[in-house]
């Protein structure tokens, strides 16, 4: 089986190093997206870091998410192009098989 990330890296080559491509998901879709192929991202660095906060610091790497007491988050590196079609994310979303109905929100941000 394919994941869900395959065909969203088929589909772009060159990418922007500067920015990265964050998804926040409702809780309740946990099991969806390890349907995907993602699984949960630890990082035995960030130990330390108070439970569930979110920070910057501490963003998943592509394939995996972060899990705090609100959202999943996932992380995705974008192409170059991605300023340059209106409606970018919403094709990304498409690409990745993640479901609206599963997004709080998403946005291309400074890494």
């Amino acid at each position: 089986m394919s994941n869900s990330w395959d065909v969203y890296f088929a589909h772009y080559s060159d990418w922007d190093e500067a920015h990265c491509f964050n998804v926040r998901l409702e809780l309740k879709f946990e099991d969806a997206i390890k349907k995907l192929g993602y699984v949960e991202y630890v990082d035995s660095n960030d130990i330390y870091i108070i439970e569930n906060n979110i920070s910057n610091k501490s963003l998943p790497k592509s394939k995996t998410y972060i899990k705090n007491e609100n959202e999943l988050l996932l992380s995705f590196e974008v192409p170059y192009d991605w300023s340059i079609d209106t409606d970018w994310e919403d094709k990304a979303l498409v690409l990745l098989g993640i479901s609206d109905e599963w997004v709080i929100d998403s946005s291309v941000e400074d890494k």
